[in-house]
């Protein structure tokens, strides 16, 4: 099962869970990078208002893996103002990712499912098996509270990879079924 970790990040919270997911799934990552940087800080916080709240779709580089090739993927967006990064609308009017197996996460400075709700509509097309949320990580007092959220992260993303598995070895039992006549 060939599998991905999508992600964006602003000031690495989601990069850090994203990559705690690979190294537990062996999961290939690709980061989804905008042309014009934007910052969790300053005269940004009012740039990316602006864009979430007017649904503007910034420009995002090419990276390195095409979801399409993969089983299962794993899309991590930062939350900002209850939605989802608006990277992703640029990518999802580039590329259609539909029948697929899909988990997505988010962090964020609270605990809100607003986002996941709305990512999960914009995935609709694909088997959500998923959902995970967790308040940003490396902003935690001490390296072992970061650590508990990554592992608790981690952990998630490994039952969902199995059940991925699983899935896709009974797709594939029913596949043969048909073509042998069981």
């Amino acid at each position: 099962m060939k599998v991905l970790v999508l992600y964006t990040t602003v000031d690495g919270n989601t990069e850090a869970v994203a990559n705690a997911i690979a190294e537990k799934t062996g999961a290939d990552v690709s980061k989804i990078v905008r042309v014009s940087k934007r910052h969790a800080y300053g005269i940004d916080w009012l740039r990316i208002w602006f864009e979430v709240m007017f649904k503007r779709r910034p420009g995002i580089f090419p990276f390195k893996h095409d979801p399409r090739d993969y089983d299962l993927i794993f899309i991590g967006t930062p939350v900002w103002f209850n939605r989802y990064n608006p990277a992703f609308d640029t990518l999802f009017q580039v590329i259609k990712i539909y029948d697929r197996k899909i988990a997505i996460f988010s962090t964020g400075a609270t605990d809100k499912q607003k986002a996941l709700d709305k990512f999960a509509k914009k995935l609709q097309d694909s088997v959500i098996l998923g959902r995970y949320h967790c308040v940003e990580p490396i902003f935690e007092d001490d390296e072992e509270s970061t650590k508990k959220i990554l592992d608790e992260a981690a952990e998630w993303a490994q039952g969902v990879a199995d059940t991925a598995a699983k899935m896709i070895e009974e797709e594939e039992f029913e596949r043969r079924k048909t073509i042998y006549k069981f």
